[in-house]
């Protein structure tokens, strides 16, 4: 049983809060929101900190945005610095680049026939992850040019040095194995070094254009540290990374994971339709030229909005519990008493499904849940020591009013407090575009190999909660 899967199951047993021992280390577990949004603010106080990365290729190297702590300059100088990239004023101006590329997928998906099989899970991270090359580095790796290339490109690359990570940081001796995947992946790596070290090169000596400054190469290049010295090659090749990596493995999951739910749910997708249809966005008898996708399109198209939530609620990329550890000795509101010193997981997969938190139907596939005011808030009479209302600007998913309101956030999927997704503004941009335009073109039939399987069955959490072996689905061009 997956991890997530498995900590859902021993807190509806245990409760909320309960510890276990993993080798030598003491961990507690937290699935409780209130609680949750008590050690995120923590966070921010510093009592609460990132522990030291499994992930990392080698520990000498730079580290980067994703696996340094919290109270390092550095960390602070990339994830202030590079915000800007991903407002939305700024994310407008790249949608086009979104839009061409799916037109070009699907044209690919077209040449295979009226109603082919395709593997949705790969075309979803082809777009992804052009997706992220085009915008944030303004680069075409062209993943979306040839859908029958699984071999020789940089997206494969970067997809198998991803999945050597997290087999890192799941194995973390793997690192001195000797065997011949592991040399193999060593040698995919270094592979992948070499393209983000070019790119990072390129970057460095384009020239300057309105599209590239306001990229996240363009912020990054600009960054300047407290003795006025920019970014380090090495540290560039390392956020370069980390930035294509988490744009696009993440992203290209939910698209997928969204049709699939919708392929599954007729009425859904029957609504889906008719939303798209009065729009001027369906391709039908009628209209058999259906306008394109635009960036306004985005906020009026409702049930497309509660259709992805409700996948990201189900589905959420980033189910792998959060880690943590304590600085100093905490008291949660709860009572509980965590010294300092100690691994804290903070277990969000099961307060977004859970009962116990107002999820009617946890399980089901509702998108007309959303159509209610506060879907995404659990209302609850506990105090929370202040600490929940003590917010900024920087806490994307803490709302402090709502907090005064004894409301708190039962909906994260990506994540809280001063280390949620930097990214999710051109997510919110990425998947609602990806599907209006897939779902315009074909009429999506889960395939005979997969519509047998349970979601169980679909997926593998490896770092992130993915399509173990893709999703097979008919794609009947409308």
């Amino acid at each position: 049983m997956a991890k997530h899967k498995w900590e859902a199951e021993v807190t509806a047993a245990l409760g909320t809060v309960w510890r276990r021992r993993e080798f030598w280390k003491q961990l507690v577990v937290i699935s409780d929101p209130v609680l949750l949004q008590e050690v995120f603010a923590l966070e921010r106080e510093g009592a609460i900190e990132k522990p030291d990365s499994l992930i990392s290729w080698d520990e000498t190297k730079d580290k980067n945005v994703l696996t340094s702590k919290t109270a390092d300059p550095m960390w602070k100088l990339v994830r202030k610095g590079t915000a800007p990239a991903f407002q939305p004023n700024n994310m407008r101006q790249y949608h086009h680049h979104i839009v061409d590329i799916i037109e070009r997928l699907i044209q690919g998906i077209k040449q295979k026939g009226s109603a082919p099989v395709i593997d949705v899970a790969d075309i979803a991270q082809r777009e992804s992850f052009d997706t992220i090359g085009k915008i944030g580095f303004g680069r075409d790796f062209a993943a979306s040019r040839d859908i029958d290339n699984t071999v020789n490109n940089t997206f494969r690359l970067l997809t198998n040095d991803f999945e050597e990570s997290m087999r890192r940081a799941v194995f973390p001796l793997r690192r001195y194995s000797r065997s011949q995947d592991k040399l193999a992946a060593d040698a995919n790596h270094r592979r992948v070094r070499a393209v983000i070290e070019a790119l990072v090169k390129d970057c460095q000596n384009r020239p300057p254009s309105n599209e590239d400054a306001g990229s996240i190469a363009g912020h990054l290049l600009r960054l300047r540290d407290a003795r006025g010295k920019p970014l380090t090659t090495e540290r560039l090749i390392e956020e370069f990374e980390i930035f294509f990596i988490a744009g696009s493995e993440t992203t290209g999951h939910t698209i997928a994971w969204t049709l699939y739910f919708l392929a599954t749910h007729p009425k859904a997708m029957a609504r889906l339709e008719a939303e798209l249809d009065a729009a001027g966005l369906l391709k039908t008898a009628a209209n058999p030229q259906p306008r394109t996708v635009t960036y306004a399109d985005i906020s009026k198209l409702h049930f497309l909005d509660c259709a992805v939530k409700e996948a990201m609620r189900l589905q959420p990329v980033a189910a792998q519990p959060l880690r943590r550890v304590t600085t100093r000795d905490i008291r949660l509101s709860s009572g509980h008493l965590i010294p300092a010193g100690v691994f804290v997981e903070l277990a969000q997969y099961s307060v977004m499904r859970s009962k116990a938190w107002g999820w009617e139907e946890g399980d089901a596939f509702k998108p007309e849940r959303w159509e209610e005011p506060d879907v995404e808030y659990f209302e609850h009479s506990r105090g929370s020591g202040g600490r929940a209302n003590n917010t900024t600007e920087d806490d994307l998913e803490i709302n402090g009013s709502k907090a005064r309101d004894g409301k708190v956030k039962r909906y994260n999927p990506f994540g809280q407090g001063v280390r949620n997704c930097l990214g999710q503004q051109l997510a919110r941009m990425n998947v609602p575009t990806a599907v209006a335009m897939f779902v315009s073109e074909f009429e999506f039939t889960v395939a005979p190999e997969d519509a047998q399987k349970s979601i169980d069955e679909l997926e593998v959490l490896k770092g992130t909660l993915q399509p173990k072996s893709g999703i097979h689905m008919i794609c009947k061009q409308r």
